[in-house]
């Protein structure tokens, strides 16, 4: 501000406020009754809705849990999954917030017509709005609904509790039965293999006649035959996964590599055998051809034993399809209402009235000290004299 500017400096001078509220008081406490008043009037007038919740706890990740017990030696029960991928939480929760689940909501509880709505896709966004899934880093799954009746908001966070039990059920019950299908044609192909395996180790004895193997020779091909074991279930982990993922996913590069580096573990113990385990390339070329062919018939009997249990697992699934989640807190029915929060309604209502009650001073008095002088303050002192 120069020095030739008439206009005073605009500065918050606290002292002038206070005395310019003491002068504008009853205007002020008029002001102020009044948003006080509207402001009660408005949070009793608005609806008030009710909360309520449920709270998911989901299953561990589902994999192929085997017990392989006696397929080979210090081999013990072991998993095998798709390796990194979405969390059972994450998973329950796609499931919660699908369309289907929406859907039966819906369908339930005849919430079109209830809300006075045209189409289905608008009761969708109508649900979505009033629902509030959060997934805590404890690991659960918290769904919260909202209604204009506690009854209401109750029934609705118990039955999205049902209906994704039943859901997750008939996604389980739809992968056991893709899982039996692909096991039921894999194992009559091994069923064959494994009759051309006997035939022609059978020829072989016949033409060559008996020979007694060496207890190593029997630790090779066992060894050997829970490798390819593993080989044979690790295809099968992707066949499934190639039915989710693309081949640059990856899960499906993850299961490749673990195929690639057992096949080297098979080739290197052909050619170079292991700690009590004969090398295969040091047997006499008979005792090797037998050993190869005894291998490849123990070896597809190990698979087939193996894939056996697991295409009976899958039956089992299929046939007994279990929710993938337990329900940790039921619905309840809520005692008070979640909104609208009079008490904090009112509470900004009245701030913000006296955040504008001082704005109005602010600017009333900085009006004031801008408004040019009065006439007869204006002129000369002996003019006003003579006057």
């Amino acid at each position: 501000m120069s020095a030739l500017d008439p206009r005073p400096a605009r500065r918050f001078d606290l002292r002038g406020l206070a005395h310019a509220a003491g002068r504008e008081r009853a205007r002020l406490l008029r002001w102020n009754a009044a948003v006080l008043v509207v402001a009660v009037a408005a949070v009793f007038v608005l609806p008030r809705w009710w909360t309520s919740s449920v709270t998911l706890v989901p299953a561990p990740k589902d994999g192929l849990s085997l017990d392989l017990t006696g397929l080979g030696t210090g081999l013990t029960g072991t998993s095998f999954s798709f390796g990194a991928g979405p969390t059972p939480q994450d998973q329950l929760k796609m499931v919660v917030s699908s369309r289907a689940v929406a859907d039966s909501l819906i369908t339930r509880f005849d919430l079109v017509r209830r809300w006075k709505l045209k189409r289905r896709e608008q009761a969708r966004d109508r649900l979505a709005d009033h629902t509030t899934i959060t997934t805590p880093k404890e690991g659960q799954v918290v769904v919260e609904v909202e209604a204009r009746s506690p009854e209401l908001a109750r029934d609705m966070a118990a039955a999205y509790a049902v209906v994704t039990a039943n859901e997750s059920a008939r996604l389980k019950t739809s992968l056991a039965a893709q899982r039996r299908v692909y096991l039921e044609a894999r194992l009559r192909d091994l069923e064959r293999e494994i009759d051309l395996a006997g035939t022609r180790v059978r020829d072989f004895e016949e033409k060559n006649g008996a020979v007694a193997l060496p207890e190593q020779t029997k630790e090779t091909m066992d060894a050997a035959g829970t490798l390819q074991a593993q080989v044979a279930l690790f295809e099968t982990e992707l066949a499934a996964a190639r039915r989710y993922f693309t081949d640059e996913a990856p899960e499906v590069n993850a299961l490749k590599d673990r195929i690639r580096e057992l096949n080297r573990q098979i080739d290197r113990l052909a050619r170079q055998g292991g700690t009590l385990l004969v090398k295969g390339d040091e047997l006499p070329q008979m005792k090797q051809d037998y050993l190869r062919l005894t291998r490849e018939q123990l070896s597809l009997t190990a698979v087939s034993e193996l894939l056996r249990r697991v295409y009976e697992q899958a039956r089992v699934e299929e046939a007994n399809p279990v929710a993938t989640f337990s329900v940790l807190d039921g619905a309840d029915l809520p005692e008070r209402h979640s909104r609208p929060k009079r008490a904090l309604t009112v509470a900004i209502a009245m701030t913000l009235a006296a955040a504008c009650s001082v704005g109005w001073l602010q600017w009333r008095e900085t009006r004031v000290a801008a408004a040019p002088p009065a006439a007869d303050e204006a002129a000369p002192p002996e003019a006003r004299r003579a006057a």
